[in-house]
């Protein structure tokens, strides 16, 4: 077994610790996983890349904070997590940036577009509608959150069908799995309090990592597949 697939391994070993911390409320277990976790995702990210950007560090950095902060009582407000994560989703817009190519888009292509942002449309004001009024005073940082998830994720799959990269295929995934993840937090923490959900993040927050350091050590070669055409 070579490093890769020995990292592999323990990653996935850690999310499993990690939900099964939470389940049995074992709070040693959760602290413990959650935190070899990260180090784990970011030795990877070491290990890979064969040239380390300190945005990348910065970027995960940030990510791996916001996580962490909630085991700390003291500092640890669903408030500044928010916070950390607004400042994470902010310097994302620079890779988007950095790897932007001119839109060229077919009639499918813009079909799929459409539809795919008109039911993250209706997804994204179903959630603020129901957290926006138990959030009072963080409801202007609540929106803050979710609109620049929003417009990371269509803007993340306008790339990726536009280039059909395997670099902005990972790119996506991360968004969708940070979306999916944040808006579960934001429900949970402010309106409907659930095991479940909070199974589902502790499992979409790992891969939105993995798949974000993924996107950062991987170079724009086109998929060879030609059925990618689409989300």
């Amino acid at each position: 077994m070579n490093e890769g697939k020995l990292l592999k391994f323990i990653i996935s070993f850690l999310v499993v610790l990690q939900v099964l911390g939470f389940l049995f409320q074992n709070s040693l277990l959760c602290s413990a996983s959650t935190s070899l976790l990260f180090i784990s995702i970011a030795f990877k990210y070491i290990l890979e890349s064969k040239k380390i950007k300190p945005v990348h560090i910065l970027v995960l950095f940030l990510f791996f904070i916001s996580e962490l902060m909630h085991l700390i009582t003291e500092i640890g407000t669903i408030k500044h997590r928010m916070l950390v994560r607004i400042i994470g989703y902010i310097m994302l817009f620079y890779f988007l940036y950095y790897n932007h190519k001119s839109f060229k888009y077919n009639r499918r292509d813009v079909f799929t577009l459409v539809l795919g942002s008109l039911l993250y449309t209706v997804i994204f004001f179903i959630t603020y509608s129901v957290v926006r009024e138990p959030m009072g005073n963080l409801s202007l940082i609540g929106f803050l959150h979710l609109l620049l998830l929003y417009v990371l994720l269509i803007v993340g799959a306008m790339h990726y069908i536009n280039i059909r990269s395997e670099k902005s295929l990972w790119f996506f995934l991360a968004i969708l799995n940070f979306s999916f993840s944040d808006f579960i937090l934001l429900i949970d923490e402010f309106y409907l309090q659930s095991s479940e959900l909070k199974v589902i993040r502790l499992i979409c927050q790992p891969l939105a990592l993995i798949f974000l350091v993924n996107y950062m050590i991987t170079k724009y070669e086109y998929l060879k597949s030609e059925e990618f055409e689409g989300f």
